[in-house]
């Protein structure tokens, strides 16, 4: 079974640089068979950022919270960045599947 919660992202910094943004998803899954959390975030900046494919730190803002991580951006066009995280997502309790009726 796979249960998952969407998220709303109004902010993005990257390694301590804030990022104009427009918004995105942050989507988190946990899959029974797999013990280590999923998530991902695809985010629309206001303006041509250019960013490394490379590691980042980052921290999401969200109305249901703030969010952090490491991650890897895997795809990025200069407006809109698609992230993948490799670790941790600090700020999310996995209660909040249960909220969302997973």
């Amino acid at each position: 079974m796979v249960r998952h919660r969407r998220f709303y992202i109004t902010s993005l910094v990257i390694d301590g640089r804030r990022i104009p943004s427009k918004g995105g998803d942050l989507i988190v899954a946990r899959r029974d068979e797999n013990p280590v959390l999923d998530w991902e975030l695809v985010h629309q900046t206001s303006e041509d950022v250019h960013i490394e494919q490379a590691a980042y730190n980052i921290h999401l803002g969200s109305p249901e919270g703030d969010f952090a991580g490491p991650a890897l951006l895997v795809r990025s066009d200069g407006r809109s960045h698609v992230f993948r995280g490799a670790g941790e997502l600090d700020g999310f309790d996995e209660g909040l599947f249960n909220e969302a009726g997973d």
